[in-house]
């Protein structure tokens, strides 16, 4: 099974919440992480999947995604890149639509729909769990303003 992880960029530090999503995951199954590689949750996420040793793929927008980060943050995001067990450029430079298509990827080609979600309605964490809950994903989602964490399982219509 496979699972992918989807968050708000705003987040600073939330690794314990982390890695009750991916304990929450394995004990379903899941053995293949995607990683988006943003600023923010997708990076964290990362350093908790080397950290554990855990198998995942990096799912990179586009062979520009860090045009406009400082050197610093390019240079982490490189060093992460580093220890990605695979990695999948979806597109040859950025584009708009980029980023959206890149987590209607992850959406596509996961199980699980891993989300560090605090409830907001607009954002790129918000639209992509609302794109997995369209796609009857289940997701497992750990609130950092409660620091509570929930499973979302997908609806089924009844025909009775």
């Amino acid at each position: 099974m496979k699972a992918f992880f989807t968050g708000h960029r705003d987040i600073i530090n939330i690794k314990d919440g982390i890695n009750q999503l991916i304990d929450m995951a394995l004990d379903r199954g899941v053995t293949e992480f995607f990683n988006g590689m943003a600023l923010g949750i997708d990076q964290l996420a990362a350093e908790v999947l080397i950290e554990r040793q855990l198998h995942w793929t990096a799912v990179i927008p586009c062979q520009n995604q860090d045009r406009l980060w400082t050197l610093q943050q390019k240079l982490k995001y490189k060093e992460l890149l580093k220890s990605a067990s695979n990695k999948i450029v979806l597109y040859p430079e950025y584009t708009p639509g980029v980023m959206q298509a890149r987590n209607q990827w992850m959406v596509k080609h996961s199980d699980i729909c891993l989300a560090v979600y605090d409830g907001r309605l607009t954002g790129g964490a918000a639209l992509t769990v609302n794109l997995a809950i369209a796609h009857h994903l289940p997701i497992i989602q750990f609130n950092p303003k409660t620091l509570e964490t929930a499973v979302i399982e997908p609806k089924q219509l009844s025909l009775f």
